[in-house]
């Protein structure tokens, strides 16, 4: 049996609005932290690195950029070389650097072929270095594109609602595959500034402990839960404190994917002003008229109103549609 929610009783999130600083980490785990004075390495020293994290644009951009100065360097250098290349003129620089780019990729029309020995070597040597700037742009371009991404969904916000003698936080996880993920794992961790008695200004990080933290299989959707009991590092702050505090939630999930058999991950962080008190998330299950179980994304974020008791109220325990582990 599925009760329908008055509309006056959901709300809907929308993303908060992304703050310079707000994530350690972005959604493609770059760390979104500008460090000075730290020694780096060679460009050369960690390129592939470089090129798998950097986006598409920039990897094209810097592709481009790469191939047209090596044309030019050895358009120049046949420039310099009378005579070097036959049916060219001399101090035709168009018709040098044709023939270095159709050297480069190693077409060779034959139309144009060098000439001399100052010619031939120069040649040879494009020849040689495009066809390992050919093997390695191959294996980028393939590296990149069999990466496999978690795709996972959060939801915008998260719910801390009164469940039993305890208030619960709960947030929803989707997945956007076809395929469901297999033995998904997920950690909460909370940071937050922390001054001491000397005025001293430290991150600190404290692990929130889940109900369940660990699935054979995550299908479509999942919840996961923490209570707020004596032990939890939430424990008696409200969300003013949070904010004073400058308070983030990380969620770091680890899965496999089974199409590719490769680990996947994803990460998302919660500020103090997305953790909604007094509120759970409204149910995505519901059986169709065949009998089979659907799951309605459009709800995904919605909430409804579940007000905490106050300090001279008895907890009360209320059903919980959104149970840890399920839609």
């Amino acid at each position: 049996m599925h009760l329908k929610l008055p509309e006056t009783l959901l709300h809907s999130h929308k993303p908060a609005r992304s703050v310079p600083g707000m994530s350690l980490l972005s959604q493609d785990n770059v760390l979104n932290i500008v460090t000075r004075r730290k020694t780096h390495n060679h460009l050369l020293g960690d390129m592939y690195h470089n090129c798998l994290t950097m986006g598409w644009m920039r990897f094209f951009a810097t592709i481009t950029a790469a191939y047209l100065l090596l044309n030019l360097l050895f358009s120049v250098g046949f420039y310099l070389v009378p005579h070097g290349l036959s049916n060219v003129k001399a101090g035709n620089l168009w018709g040098d650097f044709f023939f270095s780019a159709q050297t480069l990729s190693t077409v060779g029309y034959g139309y144009i072929y060098p000439q001399g020995v100052i010619a031939n070597l120069l040649a040879a040597l494009e020849m040689l270095i495009g066809t390992i700037l050919t093997a390695i742009i191959t294996g980028l371009v393939f590296a990149r594109f069999s990466r496999p991404q978690a795709r996972v969904l959060f939801s915008n916000v998260v719910t801390i609602f009164q469940d039993g003698n305890y208030p619960k936080l709960n947030f929803r996880l989707g997945n956007l595959r076809n395929t469901p993920l297999m033995n998904t794992s997920i950690e909460a961790i909370l940071a937050r500034t922390h001054s001491d008695e000397h005025g001293h200004t430290s991150l600190q990080l404290e692990h929130l402990t889940l109900v369940h933290n660990h699935f054979p299989v995550f299908p479509v959707s999942l919840s996961f839960s923490h209570y707020i009991t004596e032990d939890s590092p939430l424990y008696g702050l409200d969300q003013s404190t949070l904010e004073t505090q400058q308070a983030r939630i990380f969620l770091l999930l680890n899965a496999t994917d089974p199409v590719s058999a490769q680990d996947v991950f994803a990460n998302h962080v919660y500020t103090a002003q997305e953790i909604l008190y007094g509120a759970r998330f409204v149910n995505l299950l519901k059986t169709s008229e065949q009998g089979i179980m659907e799951v309605d994304f459009s709800l995904f974020h919605m909430t409804a109103s579940d007000p905490l008791p106050t300090k001279h109220e008895e907890p009360t325990t209320a059903p919980d549609n959104t149970p840890s582990g399920t839609a």
